[in-house]
């Protein structure tokens, strides 16, 4: 074979040089041939390409036309016809691929010597010859250093990649389409793809060759919250898969296309067969089979609900397939008792419950019915039915959790009668769990009216037997005969009143409006319209707690917010009404018990709105179950007899605990603070601290520490002192439950404040503020606790603790209705968990973020769907 090197210059006679050694004068050489004949490829490929594209293209045109079904689905003529026209488009595009000429000989060479990008051409002046001057010294010594330059050039010789410049010759890429055709023909035959492109050469007809389509889906119910299973797969096959876990009530769907022999069944574990679930609407044939046959085409949907372990299987042919299915039953909720049902210091009703189930549940309430079987002995007629009371939930649809209700159920003809109670959860899926029946004594509200007294008994017995109405309607009249006993007009008329419809009733509807009207005269005649207005506030909460629960829109809650800032406002002034009339009782019963200023309440409420206007629907149903406990306890205060005569030692243990929880609490602040400068020794920040001074710091932190902790002993010591001496009437009244020594349980949580402040003065001691803070947090709850059970104490004993001195901006203290005063900032050992200042404010902020972005045209759409669930949730 011909060197190319010697074929390109063997028109040249170029005489051997003695200046460029024969090994360097050969590999010049080769390198020069390599790049030609790189140059030479890339040429004939810039030809060629150009003209295998069509050729190529053409061919998969026709395949992709055979996958997708279109030769079957023509006849004869018109598909050989097809087949003919791409067989010439083909012969024509492959007669034009012959013509391709090779490149010229000189073509490769200008090729290296322009891509190359050398100056001076390098390989044309080293296969040069010298033409003049051959025998000349100073020519040929020219000559020489000229191929010496030349050969240094050959070092970066390059032949480049091959530009076929296919825009130029396809300029609407026409040939992209094959491709896009090819992949979704591919997918579209299955494993039909010979079958097909063989069928575009059968003489006569050509016969469809369908495949059958099968997919399979779980869908779970809803409730639970999981997502649908796919079931179409390898692993679906018959005999090969593996049961599948999926909840009780879950559906199972089979669509078949393309396969009129093949049909889905299910069969229980018994092997019984399953009926199928009622198709949709759009897959019954509007006419009846024999009028109209079905198509053997259209998709098929087969639906099972699994209620027990089952098998779905579609049989029939060869793409047969199985699924096991293993059903998780969905639990019955449970819920229990979880404290015997206490009655607040204002009447109310206070349950303490725990709840669980495996999806949530959704609804509680707690139901009754009498203890005493005479009450439902025949001849009666009981007006009003037993009460129903809806229990709060700990969260939405609660998984696992405890909480607590408080309703006022002494206006129902039942309060103080002995009643056996059940708690019942209900699931999403309507299954209902039941607790332990409890017998107690529902609670019912003294009343100190003679009158007021006489009218609720009465109301008790109509309520329990519309038979009794002669009875009433006698003492109505008896009660009446002396105007002169009511001090004011009203009272006396609305019982005239309720006397005559009694008296007039014929159906049990109008005897139950008397039963609420005695009701609402003896509440009259006990406080005026206090009572009333404090009626409205509780319906109010117990309405906004609904909607909180629900998940109301911001519409309904801004509603519902307003008429509980009505109802709150109507009943701060029918107290105010109330202590106009009777001075004494607006007077406080300690010159140093504070009082509970509108202020307080309406920002109480600004908080509330704002946290359920920010998406803080836990933390707003914590706090309006906070406002209303704020509210039974201004009710209990209210009602209060005057304080005894051991009010005042406990007065001053309630004013030393709440200094001492001020004080730790500070305490704690500063020992985190001396924990971050410590942890900043090592930066240039101001509030670096040297060894000595941090010292010194965490020495006053011990003193302080160890004097707190020797305060609460000699506080304990005094209370024990205390209690050594109180008289058996005291003792007697604990054992009935009706108070809490502060030598039980108080005294317990005082020892572990004790305990956990002698921790944190040996963990400052030692140079670890951080441990301390946590002993510090455990002190702080632990007075806390103590604090409210001394408040409790008090208000059952008819005092009030007012020793308690604080301003509104102090933390860490009790204000006057036993409530822990909001702090500024995170309430580290508060009992009740939800967002301060600083959080609520970053909620706004967070919201804001999002719909600035959601407006920004240039998200992306998967993005701004996101931030629009994001907006709904929140």
């Amino acid at each position: 074979m011909t060197d190319p090197v010697d074929r390109q210059t063997q028109t040249r006679d170029v005489p051997e040089t003695g200046d460029i050694p024969a090994t360097a004068e050969a590999q010049a050489r080769a390198r020069i041939a390599a790049a030609i004949g790189r140059a030479r490829g890339a040429l004939l490929w810039e030809a060629l390409w150009p003209r295998l594209v069509p050729i190529l293209a053409t061919i998969g045109l026709f395949v992709a036309l055979a996958w997708l079904g279109l030769f079957e689905r023509l006849p004869a003529i018109p598909r050989f016809g097809l087949i003919g026209l791409i067989a010439v488009a083909l012969l024509g595009f492959a007669v034009r691929l012959a013509r391709i000429a090779p490149p010229a000989d000189d073509a490769p060479l200008g090729r290296v010597e322009r891509e190359s990008g050398v100056p001076h051409r390098p390989a044309t002046s080293f296969t040069d010859r010298l033409a003049l001057g051959a025998e000349d010294p100073f020519a040929r010594a020219l000559w020489q250093a000229h191929r010496r330059r030349a050969l240094a050039g050959l070092e970066r010789l390059a032949a480049g990649w091959p530009r076929p410049r296919m825009p130029e010759h396809d300029p609407y890429g026409l040939r992209l389409v094959v491709p896009l055709l090819l992949f979704v023909g591919f997918f579209a035959a299955g494993p039909d793809r010979l079958d097909r492109l063989a069928g575009a050469f059968r003489l006569g007809p050509a016969a469809a060759v369908t495949v059958a389509r099968i997919d399979a889906w779980v869908t779970p119910p809803a409730y639970t919250d999981r997502p649908p299973l796919f079931l179409t797969g390898a692993a679906s096959r018959t005999g090969a898969a593996e049961p599948l876990d999926v909840p009780a009530g879950s559906v199972v769907t089979v669509r078949i296309a393309d396969g009129p022999t093949l049909a889905a069944t299910a069969r229980g574990a018994d092997g019984t067969a399953l009926a199928p679930a009622a198709p949709d609407a759009a897959a019954v044939p509007a006419t009846p089979a024999a009028a109209a046959a079905p198509d053997a085409a259209a998709p098929r949907e087969t639906r099972f609900t699994l209620i027990t372990d089952a098998t779905v299987a579609v049989t029939g042919g060869a793409e047969a397939r199985s699924w096991p299915f293993t059903v998780v039953p969905d639990r019955v909720p449970a819920i229990a008792i979880t404290r015997d049902p206490q009655q607040t210091a204002a009447g109310a009703l206070s349950l303490g419950y725990r709840i669980s189930d495996d999806y949530g549940v959704v609804s509680a309430e707690a139901r009754f019915e009498p203890a005493d079987p005479t009450l439902a002995e025949e001849g009666r007629r009981p007006l009003v039915a037993a009460p129903t009371v809806p229990l709060v939930l700990p969260q939405l649809r609660t998984r696992s959790g405890e909480a607590e209700t408080i309703r006022d159920l002494a206006a129902h003809p039942w309060a103080g009668g002995r009643v056996k109670m059940t708690l019942a959860a209900r699931d999403e899926a309507g299954q209902e769990g039941l607790s332990a029946p409890f017998d107690f004594v529902l609670p019912a509200r003294l009343f100190r009216n003679p009158i007021a007294r006489a009218l609720v008994e009465q109301r008790r017995l109509l309520a329990l037997d519309a038979g009794m109405r002669p009875r009433v309607a006698t003492a109505l009249d008896v009660l009446t005969l002396e105007p002169a006993r009511f001090e004011t007009p009203g009272p006396y008329l609305a019982l005239r009143a309720a006397y005559r419809r009694t008296v007039e009733a014929n159906t049990d509807d109008e005897l139950r409006e008397v039963v609420d009207l005695l009701w609402q005269i003896a509440l009259g005649l006990e406080d005026g319209d206090v009572s009333l207005a404090a009626r409205d506030l509780r319906a109010a909460q117990d309405a906004l707690r609904q909607a909180l629960e629900n998940g109301a829109s911001d519409e309904e809650l801004e509603r519902l917010m307003q008429e509980l800032r009505q109802a709150m406002n109507a009943y701060m002034e029918a107290l105010a009404r109330e202590a106009m009339r009777n001075p004494q009782s607006a007077q406080p019963m300690d010159p140093n018990t504070p009082t509970l200023r509108a202020e307080d309440l309406q920002k109480m409420l600004d908080r509330l709105e704002d946290l359920a206007r920010t998406g803080s629907r836990d933390a707003a149903r914590q706090m309006l179950s906070e406002l209303q406990q704020m509210m039974e306890n201004m009710e209990a205060a209210r009602q209060q007899p005057a304080p005894g005569e051991n009010s005042g030692a406990m007065q001053q243990q309630m004013e030393q605990l709440a200094d001492m929880i001020r004080r730790q609490q500070q305490l704690m602040d500063r020992t985190f603070d001396a924990e971050r400068r410590s942890g900043e020794g090592s930066g240039d920040g101001e509030s670096s601290m040297t060894a000595e001074e941090m010292r010194q710091l965490l020495d006053q932190l011990r003193r302080d520490q160890q004097a707190l902790a020797e305060q609460l002993q000699q506080m304990m010591e005094g209370m024990q002192g205390q209690n050594g001496q109180e008289g058996e009437a005291g003792r007697q009244g604990r054992q009935q439950g009706e108070g809490e020594q502060p030598g039980g349980e108080g005294a317990g949580r005082l020892g572990e404040a004790g305990r956990a402040m002698g921790e944190a003065g040996r963990q400052i001691g030692r140079g670890r503020p951080g441990d301390a803070v946590g002993e510090q947090g455990r002190a702080l709850q632990a007075l806390r606790d103590a604090a409210r059970g001394m408040a409790e104490q008090m208000a059952r004993n008819g005092q009030q603790p007012g020793g308690v001195r604080q301003g509104s901006g102090q933390p860490g203290r009790e204000d006057p209705l036993g409530r822990p005063q909001r702090t500024q900032g995170p309430d580290m050992g508060s009992t009740v968990k939800v967002p301060d200042e600083i959080d609520v404010q970053r909620a706004r902020e967070i919201l804001e973020t999002i719909r600035r972005r959601l407006v920004d045209p240039f998200r992306l759409p998967l993005e701004r769907d996101y931030l629009e669930r994001l907006l709904e949730r929140y």
